[in-house]
């Protein structure tokens, strides 16, 4: 049977069994639960459980701020709207395709506020078990997940005996940011949502979940609906980057006798999974790009902008497939200049990794684009977003050849690089705003 997930030992419900295995290289004994088949005799607590609506969230130091940002985006869209409308009002005497566009960059700002508004404050949901389904909040309500709906529960370890649980869903999503946060988790465009063993009782919570679909669903196992040590990508490498690139570049640990010998042997990643990593990774500035047009004003249609947007949908798409080769390349050239050997296969197999944590920083950028902010804010993030990847690239060079961080500069250099024209694309060819 499954084991999940606490150290500390957990209550569990009546006639549910625990199991106690050691972890490698610790004095000490885990404490895991372990879960049984509908029909157990604590069927009857977990019922009742539900039936009252047992309810769990996280620390107020947690979901406050999320809240709070959340709820700032959508005001000051609105304030945006208000001005808009005031002046669009003003114009009335004189209408034109002027007006025409101040109507749809104010709405459109409005739209993108609430996407991204819900998508950063959704992201550390209250729950709540319920007879009918799991509860959740959505920004500004509650919405019920039916127990049939739930498919999978795909869980993750993190450093310091913590974890994070996807929960995926079949089915329509019950809120758009629901497809991003599965992109987040590596699986794709499917619907699901987050939580993590900080949320209260997270053992209580993920115990009542396992029982309450497979009651809902008789003859359901464990094994079907919970997936241990799932990789997620983006997760694992904005909290624990240097212990995934261990295990996605297969460096051997200890000493070797020679920098040469740093690998582990590891299947080499198809090229088309390559190309389809790096693809992904190079829409998303395509896609912010796009949106930042429409906000402020750059439509082809009703504008001269058609010229700069399809320059700069191409360009920084071309620039954001050739940063992988590119960089993999100078990573390469710093092995061959200071070992006389370098790898260019590992670092074209691990370097999507390194641009992974930018996505976070995407997510900060959209916001400050859909509610109109100078375009000063948006600079800034995105540097620190290029210094964090070119930080990320250092790093792994020197991990890479064990050299020092003068004689891997080369490398963090050409990531930084490719950013850089990726960012000067953007701000050379995005919409200036309606005067």
């Amino acid at each position: 049977m499954p084991t999940l997930f606490r150290k500390k030992p957990a209550p569990v419900v009546a006639g549910a069994s625990k199991t106690m295995p050691r972890r490698v290289g610790s004095s000490s004994a885990q404490v895991a639960p372990t879960y049984v088949v509908p029909g157990y005799p604590g069927a009857a607590a977990t019922a009742a459980h539900a039936e009252k609506g047992q309810r769990f969230r996280y620390p107020t130091r947690f979901w406050l701020p999320l809240r709070l940002v959340g709820y700032a985006l959508i005001l000051l869209s609105v304030l945006n709207l208000v001005n808009t409308m005031t002046r669009f009002v003003q114009l009335l005497s004189n209408f034109s395709v002027y007006s025409v566009l101040l109507l749809i960059t104010a709405f459109a700002s409005l739209l993108f506020s609430v996407v991204a508004a819900a998508l950063i404050a959704d992201a550390m949901p209250s729950l709540e078990v319920r007879s009918d389904g799991l509860a959740m909040t959505e920004f500004v309500r509650w919405r019920t997940l039916p127990w049939q709906r739930i498919v999978k529960l795909h869980s993750m370890a993190l450093p310091g005996e913590r974890y994070v649980v996807f929960v995926q869903y079949a089915g329509a999503p019950l809120s758009p940011e629901h497809i991003v946060y599965s992109l987040l988790a590596g699986l794709g465009a499917k619907s699901g949502f987050f939580y993590t063993s900080d949320i209260k009782d997270f053992d209580d919570l993920t115990r009542l979940i396992l029982d309450a679909r497979m009651r809902a669903v008789p003859g359901t196992r464990v094994e079907d609906l919970l997936v241990e040590d799932v990789p997620m990508p983006v997760v694992q490498m904005a909290f624990n980057p240097m212990g995934t690139l261990t295990k996605v570049a297969g460096f051997t640990e200890g000493e070797v006798s020679s920098p040469l010998m740093n690998l582990e042997e590891r299947p080499t990643i198809p090229r088309s999974q390559l190309i389809r990593m790096q693809l992904g990774i190079t829409l998303v500035p395509v896609i912010l790009f796009l949106i930042d047009n429409l906000v402020n004003g750059g439509i082809p249609i009703l504008t001269n902008s058609t010229g700069s947007l399809v320059l700069g949908t191409f360009g920084l798409l071309a620039i954001g497939l050739l940063e992988l080769p590119f960089v993999a390349l100078a990573i390469q050239a710093v092995g061959e200049t200071v070992l006389g050997h370098g790898e260019f296969q590992v670092a074209l197999n691990t370097y999507p990794y390194l641009e992974l944590p930018r996505m976070l920083g995407f997510v900060v950028i959209f916001a400050l684009i859909a509610i109109k902010a100078p375009f000063i804010l948006v600079f800034l993030v995105w540097l620190g977003v290029l210094v964090w990847t070119t930080y990320l690239t250092l790093l792994f060079t020197q991990r890479l050849y064990r050299i020092t961080q003068n004689q891997a500069i080369m490398a963090g250099g050409a990531a930084a690089i490719v950013q850089l024209f990726v960012l000067i694309a953007y701000m050379m060819l995005r919409a200036p705003g309606l005067a």
